[in-house]
Formats: structure tokens, sequence, C-alpha cells
């Protein structure tokens, strides 16, 4: 009878060791996890504000393009309407033809973006919209890069098929001051002119979708 009071006893005792074992391994797991939360909270939170710089450093560069396409279109306009008016013996005929060979290029800050991606970080990002908003924004960079390669190549095939051959020309005294009768020239003219249009409605596209970004980042920059 006493043997067996003093084995309920060691048995109560080892129930409730092993309760408090468990209670203490959920606990930490508790704290564990709720540590862990916080980290990723911490994270997400320095990416947003790494992504929100980058968004202002790419809207700054997009806006400085679109600004100096308009006014490269302003000009070569004043050179398709001397063009259209046959007007080639005007001296801004010269002068204004420069804008065909002027290009710039835009170089997209994308490291955090691509830290994001490659590390598999962009999952801290619960929300499936916000994670495509953000992948869809930075997509919106390629169509400008193909673009401004098809330019570069128009610009060089002008270069050596008419500027060349026109200062060769020149040096044996035989080519005529109005290259603004000749074709090709009128047909780069016509092609700048479009392909200038097209980069601006590209940098529009990405302008506005960028600003989009940023005011998701302000409302979860609130929201912690």
């Amino acid at each position: 009878m006493l043997m067996g009071k003093k084995f309920a006893g060691y048995l109560a005792y080892a129930t409730g060791e092993i309760i408090l074992v468990i209670v203490g391994i959920l606990i930490a797991l508790a704290i564990n996890d709720r540590s862990n939360k916080n980290k990723k909270l911490e994270l997400r939170h320095a990416y947003i504000t790494q992504l929100n710089d980058e968004a202002d450093r790419n809207l700054k560069k997009l806006t400085m393009l679109d600004e100096e396409a308009l006014q490269m279109l302003a000009e070569l306009d004043t050179v398709f309407k001397l063009l259209l008016f046959k007007d080639y013996e005007n001296p801004k005929l010269s002068t204004k033809s420069y804008y065909l060979i002027m290009s710039k290029k835009f170089y997209p800050v994308m490291i955090t973006y691509e830290n994001l991606k490659f590390s598999g970080d962009l999952k801290l990002f619960d929300d499936l919209d916000l994670r495509n908003s953000i992948s869809e924004t930075y997509e919106t960079f390629i169509p400008i890069e193909k673009l401004e390669s098809a330019e570069k190549q128009a610009i060089e095939s002008y270069y050596e098929n008419f500027l060349m051959r026109n200062v060769k020309f020149r040096n044996m005294g035989t080519s005529s001051e109005n290259y603004g009768k000749d074709i090709y020239f009128e047909n780069m003219v016509l092609t700048r002119i479009t392909t200038l249009a097209q980069n601006r409605e590209a940098y529009g596209t990405a302008i506005e979708s960028l600003k989009n970004l940023k005011n998701t980042y302000a409302e979860l920059q609130d929201e912690n």
C-alpha cells in the first residue's frame, strides 16, 4: 500500500515535470516564432525603404529623359516643317539636324529588386498582388531598352550610310549643301520623330507605374 502511494507520487511528479518541459518548449517556440516574425517585418520594412529610394532615383532619370525627348521632338518638328515646305537653304536645317544623332540611354537602378528576386526574399511580401505589382513595374523598363537599342542601330546606320558619305563627297568637292533633298535624310527625320514619340510613351508608362508603386509603399509604411 505504501509502495503504491510512493509510486503514484513519483508518477504525479514525473508527469508534472513533463508538463513543465512541454510548456517551456511551447513558450520557447512561441518566442522564437515571434522573434522570426519581427525579423521578417524589419527586413521587409528595410526592403520597402530601399525599393522606395530606388523608385525615386528611377523616376528622376525617366522624367529627365522624357523632358529631353520632348525637346528633341520640338527641334526635329522644325526640321520636318522645313522639309515639308522645301526650305532647303534655311540654316536651321543644318543646325537642328544635329538632333538626328543625339540620343540618351536609361540606366535603371535595380539592385534592390534583383536582390529580392534572386535571394527569394520577394516572398516576404505576403500580398501576391503587391509582388506582381513590383515585378510588373520593373518590367516596364524592358520596352525602353528595346526601343533604345533599335534607335541606336538607326543612328549608327544613318551615320555610316549618310553622314560619312556626305563628308567624303564634300571632301571631294562633289557634295551638295542641300542634303535635305536626300530621301535618306527625310526618312531619318521621320524615323527619329517616331522613335522619340515611342520612347516618350514607354517613359510615361514606367513613370506612372513607379508612382503607383510608391503610393503602395507609403501605405505599407503607414501600417507599420
